[in-house]
């Protein structure tokens, strides 16, 4: 393992991997993965993200969402945003206030997902109206909408301060830019939901995703656990030859762990990794990549869908 990022990712994976047990171990590797947006040393990030987790505990008891298995990764990405267990507290709760007095959806998951991406995009508990403003103006029609990427989608735009309008503008450049690079539409959907964070050469997409695809044809467990949502933000990001070799490198790097993680948990590290690399990060990515993982594989832990691996720059630029 070589290069900064896998270094400083190794150095947190071993800091949470001291203070949990055998069966948090995928839960360690995705806590690490949080703690690459900020420069916090390990064990000083890992100690501050386990605090969080045993606030978030004594919150929220046994029942309430997030499930007790992903309080460590949000309190990873917590701490990585530089927020406390209160900020999340008082987001939830503002949240929940406004949806009483204005009416309308009940969010996912108790509102977990939306206080996450608010409080870890750089939002406050006033921010909730926006939030509301902007879910209104995004929302995909009922049978094609994904409410708990949605509500964080709406949750990063308020913490940055955008309006309704421009949110729903963002997205839908990303979307077309994605469409018109010939991203399938389910995957620039959910695309869109990250890319729509940053800047980004819409005439570069079509090039690159072109090369990624091509690069990785002889790589199918890395391509299918990645997906082609992956490749899609990864395309956004440039049409650089050595995004690939990064991307299949990091793979090989994260397998090289032990414990060895299964494939398509090394593939979704590996692209956050390869992000990591090229200057993006977010604390509350690696909590959307776990989740989707667990879900995908247990339905037992809702997805927690964040925003760019810019969000948490953005709202503070």
């Amino acid at each position: 393992m070589a290069g900064p990022v896998i270094e400083r990712f190794a150095a947190l994976d071993s800091a949470y991997r001291e203070h949990t047990g055998r069966g948090e171990r995928l839960y360690a590797r995705f806590s690490a993965l949080a703690g690459l947006s900020c420069d916090a040393a390990p064990d000083a990030l890992a100690s501050h993200a386990l605090a969080i987790r045993d606030a978030l505990n004594d919150g929220l008891g046994m029942w309430r969402a997030p499930a007790r298995s992903m309080r460590l990764v949000f309190g990873a990405a917590l701490a990585a945003a530089d927020r406390t267990a209160a900020h999340f507290f008082e987001a939830r709760e503002a949240l929940a206030r406004q949806r009483k007095a204005r009416g309308g959806r009940r969010l996912t998951h108790g509102g977990a997902c939306a206080a996450l991406g608010l409080v870890a995009g750089g939002g406050q508990a006033h921010h909730a109206d926006t939030f509301y403003d902007i879910l209104e103006t995004i929302a995909a029609p009922w049978w094609r909408r994904d409410a708990a990427r949605e509500e964080v989608v709406a949750a990063i735009f308020a913490a940055m301060g955008e309006t309704p309008e421009d949110a729903l503008t963002h997205l839908e450049k990303a979307r077309t830019a994605l469409l018109t690079a010939g991203v399938p539409r389910a995957d620039a959907e959910a695309a869109a939901c990250e890319i729509a964070f940053y800047d980004y050469d819409a005439t570069a997409i079509a090039p690159a995703w072109t090369t990624l695809n091509t690069a990785l044809r002889n790589h199918n467990k890395l391509r299918h656990g990645v997906g082609k949502t992956g490749l899609a933000v990864l395309a956004a990001q440039g049409n650089n030859p050595s995004t690939a070799k990064a991307l299949i490198g990091n793979f090989d790097a994260v397998r090289s762990l032990e414990p060895r993680p299964p494939a398509n948990v090394a593939a979704k590290l590996a692209l956050r990794l390869t992000q990591a690399q090229i200057g993006d990060t977010a604390p509350i990515a690696a909590a959307r990549d776990l989740a989707a993982i667990l879900a995908a594989q247990a339905a037992m832990i809702a997805a927690v869908t964040a925003a760019s691996s810019a969000a948490a720059v953005a709202a503070t630029s």
